[in-house]
């Protein structure tokens, strides 16, 4: 990915996560995944810049259903 990708991922079309997905070995199916999760953390790494979002995040995960915090685990992974 180029650093402009990196910064948007967005800007990502079918044909160049195609051609990511050859280059790397890899489905375009988890060329997608991957960008997901890309952007979840990148979502969250902002978020935690700020220091009232991250204990907002802390509390709100402090008072998550057990079942719940290993849906959002899984998902991340």
């Amino acid at each position: 990915m180029t650093a402009k990708e990196r910064k948007n991922p967005r800007i990502l079309n079918g044909q160049r996560r195609l051609r990511i997905a050859k280059g790397s070995g890899t489905s375009v199916q988890e060329i997608n995944k991957f960008m997901k999760s890309f952007e979840m953390t990148q979502k969250m790494m902002k978020q935690m810049k700020d220091s009232k979002s991250m204990r907002k995040m802390m509390g709100q995960m402090k008072n998550m259903d057990p079942k719940e915090l290993k849906k959002l685990q899984d998902s991340i992974k």
